[in-house]
């Protein structure tokens, strides 16, 4: 492979190895491509799943968390003891967030799908969570934080589908893996 970049080896590599939830061993194109398809959509929806998890915080819109956690759903990590069920979730999240001076931005920057079954789903990523301080600086006719944290932090997902089909969080676990900047901005929880 004398010449060749080290992306292009790589995805050479990654062409031979079995997707998750494909029929490794099995030479019947048309299983396998059922297979692939139905594991590109539940890798899409789970990641749309995140998504909305994300933004639901940053808007503290906590009812949409209903949209994301399966309702007997688990939190653990962070710190804290477990949180079992949607009103627990939702009532964790609301306080940790409600603060009308926290503003953040969360982002799911890798999402690695597997275990992809009829019912059920597993994806771990890793995340940011940005935290900024009161706006304080004028620029162009807006104001902005001259201060915020970074926390960035992994997830081990499980996911299971629910009656309509769509797909709801039913365990997520923490952990932060570094805090970076002024954490004196964080409200007191």
């Amino acid at each position: 492979m004398k010449g060749i970049s080290p992306l292009i080896s790589i995805l050479a590599l990654l062409t031979f190895l079995p997707y998750p939830g494909s029929s490794q061993g099995t030479n019947t194109s048309t299983s396998t491509s059922t297979s692939l398809r139905s594991d590109a959509n539940t890798l899409d929806s789970i990641t749309q799943l995140l998504s909305l998890f994300s933004i639901a915080l940053d808007t503290k819109n906590f009812p949409a968390l209903r949209d994301v956690f399966a309702p007997d759903a688990q939190l653990t990590g962070g710190g804290g003891a477990p949180t079992t069920g949607l009103p627990a979730i939702e009532d964790f999240y609301r306080n940790t967030f409600q603060n009308a001076t926290l503003r953040t931005q969360h982002t799911s920057d890798t999402v690695l799908g597997r275990d992809f079954e009829a019912a059920t789903a597993a994806s771990t990523s890793y995340a940011s969570a940005i935290y900024f301080g009161p706006k304080v600086l004028e620029r162009g006719g807006g104001l902005f934080s001259n201060s915020s944290v970074v926390f960035r932090e992994k997830f081990e997902t499980e996911f299971v589908r629910v009656q309509d089909g769509s797909w709801r969080v039913s365990r997520q676990d923490l952990e932060i893996l570094s805090i970076e900047g002024d954490i004196s901005i964080l409200p007191p929880l």
